[in-house]
């Protein structure tokens, strides 16, 4: 067999040498240095110090056992639990093959070599091992984007279920599917979002998932009447500005023709995080969904909510433009054209997890 297989980039990823014996890391990296991506460390301490300034870029370590001030195990145990994929492999002399053998659970060590070298053979296990982390990684990453589908499908059908609350609660709300995707926008272009979306946005408590939207759901089918019943348009933005001030926003202000509201502070990722399931107080999520209501009943009243670029919360309310479409269909029907045409929402809210 061809121990040179052309399919895979045997430089994407780098090399680890570790061994105190200068000599040694010469000769390696003049038998494989055409071949490989290689960088070297002199002894377990050193080679802590070069791992964590290129993590992402090591797909195999390759060290001594025997060196001064850290053992081989003694380093690759250090990284062992944080770097399970990465290809560990443990060069000893014959000698110490038992206590090798012994260690290698300590350290995840793929394979162990035994000095001296048998150079083809060990050509032979750097390639396989690079073809190995490398299909391995390329599995994680599929596997990660079918769970991130997934997981999207199972956010956007929370959506989807209060965007029904007024179409099963028998709640007269137009427009309410456009009012839930305006609020996630509100919360996905915060500042604080952009900097730290995974604080915002976690995996939900799958065992908890169905329980915790039944809640939500029964606390805005509460909440949707309060805010609806408010009447006139300009009853509703206040309703909207009281509901985020309890929520937290502090400052909250409106101008006269009720077309801007401002606010100091944003309450709005928190919000986000307690509607998609994740872990939040039982006020925290009154707050989301007194809020949503408020954001639903302005949709209701013909009108749309957007978010203006700004370092505070700045809220732009304006007259919605309606599709002739629109007027044909009934507000059930209105929520499966949504959940089927508004992919900005999908790929914005959802896809940043």
């Amino acid at each position: 067999m061809n121990p040179n297989n052309d399919t895979y980039d045997y430089q994407r990823h780098a090399i680890l040498f570790v061994d105190d014996e200068a000599n040694s890391r010469k000769y390696f990296k003049r038998l494989f240095g055409s071949k490989f991506w290689i960088l070297e460390a002199e002894d377990g301490v050193h080679a802590l110090e070069v791992f964590r300034a290129h993590a992402n870029e090591i797909g195999i370590i390759v060290t001594d056992q025997r060196m001064p001030n850290e053992t081989g195990v003694g380093f690759l145990s250090k990284i062992a639990a944080d770097y399970p994929e990465v290809i560990k492999i443990l060069s000893t002399a014959y000698a110490d093959i038992d206590a090798a053998i012994g260690s290698v659970n300590q350290g995840g060590i793929f394979r162990y070599i035994t000095k001296p070298w048998d150079i083809p053979e060990l050509e032979i296990t750097l390639r396989r091992s690079m073809e190995f982390f490398i299909v391995k990684r390329e599995r994680d990453a599929l596997l990660g984007a079918k769970m991130l589908a997934v997981g999207n499908v199972l956010l956007a059908n929370r959506l989807a279920a209060f965007a029904f609350v007024p179409v099963c609660s028998s709640i007269p709300s137009a427009n309410a599917a456009e009012a839930i995707a305006s609020f996630v926008r509100l919360a996905i272009s915060s500042p604080d979002f952009a900097s730290e979306p995974k604080n915002v946005i976690s995996t939900p408590d799958l065992a908890k998932l169905h329980s915790r939207q039944v809640d939500l759901a029964s606390l805005l089918e509460k909440e949707l009447p309060r805010a609806i019943g408010q009447g006139s348009y300009d009853q509703r933005v206040d309703h909207l500005a009281g509901s985020l001030r309890a929520a937290g926003a502090s400052n909250v202000s409106s101008n006269d023709e009720k077309t801007e509201l401002k606010a100091d502070t944003d309450p709005t990722p928190s919000m986000l995080q307690a509607i998609l399931g994740n872990e939040s107080t039982l006020e925290t999520s009154r707050h989301a969904m007194a809020t949503l209501a408020a954001i639903m009943s302005i949709y209701d009243a013909g009108y749309t909510v957007s978010r203006k670029r700004a370092a505070t919360l700045q809220l732009s309310i304006s007259p919605r433009m309606m599709k002739e479409t629109d007027s044909e269909l009934t507000s059930g029907s209105l929520v499966a054209k949504w959940l089927i045409e508004d992919e900005l929402l999908v790929s914005a809210a959802l896809g940043i997890l």
